[in-house]
């Protein structure tokens, strides 16, 4: 350390002792007083003397409990309202109605499916008639191919 620095800490230190004169001076111990003795320290680091502390004063009070009640309330009921959704989709979808459609008896719509609207839709009734069906005597018939 300088020399500066050094009478800079030795002036602060007689100001701090200049004006804290009266804390300074050594006390004598009172007879009463709260300083527990070496027994009651010690007592009071066995595990066994001590005390649940008190959470009172961290639990939520009436008005919010009364909120939280409502909330959980609707949590409760939402979550229900959506499991029961859920599983009477889960019925519908695998309903075995569903899954076997040929064995179902409701009425089937004449509407055409996805493919044959696309590919020119349904058919009349004589376009049906005029298709001509090919038969493995006509394939065999036709003529070959001399390479």
């Amino acid at each position: 350390m300088n020399q500066a620095t050094t009478k800079i800490a030795v002036s602060v230190i007689a100001l701090i002792l200049a004006f804290n004169i009266n804390t300074a001076k050594a006390q004598s111990p009172s007879s009463d007083s709260t300083m527990p003795t070496m027994g009651e320290f010690m007592s009071g680091l066995n595990p066994m003397n001590w005390k649940m502390p008190n959470f009172k004063s961290l639990l939520p009070g009436q008005d919010d409990t009364t909120r939280i009640k409502q909330k959980k309330d609707g949590l409760v009921s939402d979550v229900t309202a959506t499991a029961s959704r859920s599983w009477q989709r889960t019925k519908e979808v695998l309903d075995p109605r569903r899954l076997m459609p040929a064995a179902s008896n409701e009425p089937k719509d004449d509407s055409p499916g996805f493919f044959a609207s696309m590919f020119g839709g349904a058919k009349t009734a004589e376009e049906i008639e005029a298709e001509r069906v090919a038969t493995v005597s006509d394939f065999l018939a036709q003529p070959k191919l001399n390479r």
